[in-house]
C-alpha cells in the first residue's frame, strides 16, 4: 500500500470511531434514592415496582432502592435517620410525629380511601355497628392506629367497648371462619383479596359510611430534604405517579412486575390487590395523590378526641401539596 492510500485509510477509520463516539451518550449518573414502604412486598405496591421496572425513577435521574417494611420497622424513624430519604405511613403516624416534633412531611397520598374494614360473615346477621353489641369483635388493638378508626367509628354509632367481647388480634383468621369470632379487621386491598377466596360472601363495613374519613399510604419525607432537594422530591413524585397510573391502565403486567419483589408466585393474589387498590388510589376525585386540608384536620380532631395526641398544631405543617399542584400544572 502507498503512502497516500494509507493516510486515506488511517483518517477514515480515526473520523468513523470520532464519529460512532459521538454517537454515543455518556453515561447519566443517578442520584440515589431509598424509599421504606408500610409493609412488606406486594401487589399493594405495585406502583413503586412498576416506576422502577419500567425506567420511571431513571427517566429522572434517580436510582432508587425499594426498602420494604413489616414487623418490627418503624417507617417514621427510618426516614428521620437518614436511611431512606422517603417512607410510605399511615398519615395517622405523620400527625403523631408531627406533634413529638419530628420534621416530617407528606408529599402525597397515594391511597386516598382508606382499605380498613369491618369483616363478618353473612350468617351472623352483622350489618352495622349496631349489630357488635353482645357479639365477639377482634378490632386490632395494640400499636395498630387503625384501631382509631374503629373507635371512632362505634363512638358516632352510639356503641361503646363494654357492649362487645373484645379478643386480641390473630392474623390466624380460623377462628373467624368456624364462628368463634364475629368480626375481624382487614385490608380491602391486602388480606381481604384472601379471606375472599375462600368466602367471596363476606359483609364488609366500612369506617367512612359513618363519616370516619381517614387517608392511607401517604408518602412522606423531611422538611429538611424538601428544603435542600426539591429537583429530588418533585422527580421521585412525578415517577412514582406515573408508576401508579400505568399501574391502573395496566394491571397484568404490574402484576408480572410485582412477582420480581414478593417471596412467592401468587400472581392471581397480587393481581388481585392490584385491582382492589384502584379505586383507593383514583377515587375520582381531584388527580391521583392529593391531599385535602379538611381531611387531615378531621384525622388529626379524630386523634385528639382519642387521646393519641395531647395538643392540636397547624394541619397544614404536616402535608405540601405544592408539588403536585407543579407536577400537575404541567
Amino acid at each position: 500500500m502507498n503512502r497516500f492510500l494509507y493516510l486515506i485509510l488511517t483518517f477514515s477509520l480515526l473520523a468513523s470511531s470520532l464519529a460512532g463516539c459521538a454517537g454515543q451518550k455518556a453515561p447519566v449518573s443517578l442520584t440515589p434514592v431509598s424509599v421504606v414502604l408500610k409493609w412488606v412486598h406486594q401487589g399493594q405496591f405495585a406502583g413503586f415496582y412498576v416506576a422502577k421496572e419500567k425506567g420511571f425513577y431513571a427517566d429522572e435521574g434517580l436510582d432508587v432502592t425499594l426498602m420494604p417494611g413489616g414487623p418490627g420497622i418503624n417507617v417514621v424513624q427510618t426516614v428521620l435517620s437518614g436511611e431512606a430519604q422517603f417512607g410510605d405511613t399511615r398519615p395517622e403516624n405523620l400527625i403523631g410525629s408531627r406533634t413529638q416534633g419530628d420534621p416530617v412531611k407528606a408529599v402525597a397520598v397515594i391511597a386516598r380511601d382508606n382499605p380498613y374494614v369491618l369483616v363478618a360473615l353473612p350468617e351472623s346477621g352483622i350489618t352495622k355497628p349496631t349489630d357488635f353489641v353482645g357479639k365477639v369483635i377482634m378490632p386490632d388493638f395494640g400499636g395498630n392506629r387503625s384501631e382509631l378508626q374503629f373507635l371512632a367509628m362505634i363512638k358516632r354509632a352510639g356503641v361503646s367497648l363494654e357492649d362487645m367481647t373484645i379478643v386480641p388480634y390473630n392474623a390466624d383468621y380460623s377462628p373467624f371462619f368456624n364462628g368463634e369470632v364475629d368480626v375481624i379487621p382487614s385490608v380491602w386491598n391486602g388480606d381481604l383479596v384472601k379471606i375472599k377466596q375462600t368466602r367471596p360472601d363476606v359483609t364488609l363495613i366500612w369506617p367512612s359510611d359513618y363519616g370516619v374519613r381517614f387517608y392511607a399510604d401517604t408518602l412522606f419525607t423531611t422538611d429538611e430534604f424538601i428544603a435542600n432537594n426539591p429537583d429530588v422530591v418533585r422527580g421521585f413524585l412525578r415517577a412514582t405517579l406515573k408508576g401508579h397510573q400505568y399501574t391502573i391502565d395496566h394491571p397484568e403486567e404490574a402484576a408480572e412486575l410485582t412477582l420480581r419483589y414478593t417471596q412467592d408466585d401468587a400472581l392471581e393474589t397480587h393481581l388481585g390487590m392490584i385491582n382492589a387498590s384502584t379505586p383507593l388510589i383514583y377515587t375520582g376525585e381531584d388527580e391521583i395523590g392529593w391531599m385535602r386540608s379538611e381531611v387531615w384536620q378531621q384525622m388529626q380532631d379524630i386523634l385528639f378526641l382519642e387521646g393519641v395526641i395531647q395538643q392540636k398544631f397547624n394541619i397544614a405543617d404536616v402535608f405540601e401539596n405544592k408539588f403536585l399542584e407543579e407536577i400537575y400544572s404541567k
